[in-house]
């Protein structure tokens, strides 16, 4: 059996880069993923250390569940969203998330999450001067919701581009209780 914590910011932040309804069925959930919370759509990622789920295996809840419970707990920690947390319980197939006296059940997603960690860009950032770079707008304004989110109020968030063009950006959230990131990928140039 499996017992650990998350903050609920940091769950309503990864959902909103988990894919909705992608054939690669793994990515529809959010992963909790060598000592970190991951979600990606394949085209932006989400992802947080958290000391809570340092040693524990790959588990992988699913975003239908997240939402479910998001629905439920609306009001719970509007004056301080980071201190909701959100106890997870995983017991072979079955799952429960709990915050306060809501409850979702789940059936953890039988499947292996991608290598994540190789999509971030291993080279130093560098000033970059290549050509004109393009990212989608809605992911954007999507890592913007990430940061209001995650209650970084006046920060918001910081994009830094990898010297080649073709490689993702690193998106940068600055909350002292919450060290997250991003990843974007560039739009296609024709």
């Amino acid at each position: 059996m499996l017992n650990f914590q998350i903050p609920l910011a940091v769950l309503k932040a990864a959902i909103i880069c988990a894919a909705k309804s992608d054939i690669r069925f793994y990515l529809n959930g959010v992963a909790i993923d060598q000592g970190h919370i991951v979600a990606t759509d394949g085209h932006r990622m989400f992802y947080a250390p958290l000391e809570s789920i340092k040693e524990m295996p790959q588990v992988i809840i699913p975003r239908d569940a997240i939402e479910f419970l998001v629905k439920k707990a609306a009001g719970v920690g509007k004056k301080n969203p980071e201190e909701v947390i959100v106890k997870v319980e995983i017991d072979g197939t079955q799952g429960k998330l709990i915050v306060r006296e809501y409850q979702e059940n789940f059936r953890p997603i039988d499947g292996k999450f991608p290598e994540w960690k190789r999509l971030i860009p291993k080279s130093a950032m560098q000033k970059y001067e290549g050509q004109t770079l393009m990212f989608n707008w809605q992911y954007m304004a999507d890592f913007q919701k990430i940061a209001k989110l995650l209650g970084c109020k006046n920060q918001g968030v910081e994009l830094s581009p990898s010297s080649i063009s073709t490689q993702p950006a690193i998106i940068d959230f600055y909350h002292p209780l919450f060290p997250c990131n991003g990843v974007i990928m560039p739009m296609r140039q024709n």
